[in-house]
């Protein structure tokens, strides 16, 4: 999980699907409990990628401030490389090495048995 450059970046585009909810909270209620494409009030697909989810948030905790602050600039809210330099006061190819080497850094920080595994 999580072990190459598509896979990290799959997993950051997706963070955000149409699923998730907008509130805190990952129960859905009132409507929600009547619709039959919804399970016990949970959106469907938040369970399946739970796990992805959270490792991913777990290994973005190791990253700098500002590293995953470019990766959540880049691939949450789809800014432009030329945005994102002047939202970090950095240049545009600064922006493109600075991900490259956030990503890289996301999958090193894999769990301790894949690791060992690789």
């Amino acid at each position: 999980m999580l072990s190459s450059p598509q896979e990290v970046i799959h997993s950051l585009l997706c963070y955000t699907d149409w699923w998730q909810p907008a509130t805190t909270s990952i129960l859905r209620v009132a409507g929600a409990r009547r619709s039959r494409d919804i399970a016990e009030g949970i959106p469907l697909g938040l369970l399946a990628t739970l796990d992805e989810r959270t490792e991913l948030c777990r290994r973005m905790q190791n990253l700098g401030d500002r590293d995953r602050y470019l990766l959540f600039l880049w691939y949450v809210k789809q800014l432009s490389a030329q945005d994102i330099g002047r939202a970090l006061a950095i240049s545009r190819r600064q922006v493109f090495r600075r991900r490259a080497n956030a990503v890289r850094k996301v999958i090193e920080l894999g769990e301790p048995e894949e690791r060992l595994t690789a």
